[in-house]
């Protein structure tokens, strides 16, 4: 049996990178964790308005999402309170990655920061054997970032493109319409990120607020 070394050295390269872009979904989120007394800016016992959909937009135009409750309940209540108490407000997308991903949902900007609606981190809602996590991360599925299993906070990523993920990050929203919003988004200029890839935007991509539907 014969091989190419270019072809062999192509695929390990493109396998590293593969593990670069995953570990970045976990290691951006290192340190990230949640306040005893609750998130400040959502009161404690609140319940959310229950909405199925969410609007979020930014100065690329406005995203539209449709929630997955069934699939993952505590996210999309996660996702509601935190939006519906202004929490995402001014939030950017911090680390973007073409032909991957849009992370956001951190407050301080760096992927290091972010809690839950309820103040700590929260359980994962995995079901890797379901039609959901069988047919993968597909383009427009929104999911949690965590710092590795049952660490779910309030950062969030879109899928660009349809990626091969393990079943290690909660699905809770599709997008419905304004791909090319994401698209567009996918499209800024980035620099070098903490993650060592191109992901980090030269200007600010801002979530300039999230409203939940009905």
């Amino acid at each position: 049996m014969s091989f190419s070394f270019t072809s062999l050295l192509s695929r390990t390269v493109r396998g590293a990178f593969t593990a670069l872009l995953v570990a970045g979904l976990v290691g951006t989120l290192a340190g990230c964790g949640g306040s005893p007394g609750g998130n400040p800016k959502v009161p404690a016992g609140a319940k959310s308005s229950g909405g199925t959909k969410a609007a979020l937009e930014t100065a690329q135009g406005v995203i539209e999402i449709e929630f997955l409750p069934k699939d993952a309940p505590k996210a999309v209540e996660n996702f509601r309170l935190l939006a519906e108490h202004g929490y995402y407000d001014g939030v950017t997308f911090h680390r973007i990655v073409k032909g991957f991903m849009l992370q956001g949902g951190d407050p301080e900007g760096t992927g290091r920061g972010g809690m839950s609606a309820w103040g700590g981190k929260f359980e994962d809602e995995i079901k890797a054997d379901s039609p959901l996590y069988r047919a993968g991360y597909k383009r427009g599925i929104l999911a949690m970032a965590n710092s590795g299993p049952n660490t779910n906070g309030s950062q969030f990523f879109i899928m660009h493109a349809d990626y091969p993920l393990p079943p290690s990050y909660v699905i809770f929203a599709q997008v419905t319409k304004g791909l090319e919003v994401v698209d567009a988004i996918a499209g800024v200029a980035t620099t070098r990120g903490m993650d060592g890839a191109m992901s980090q935007p030269t200007t600010p991509v801002v979530i300039k607020k999230i409203t939940v539907r009905p």
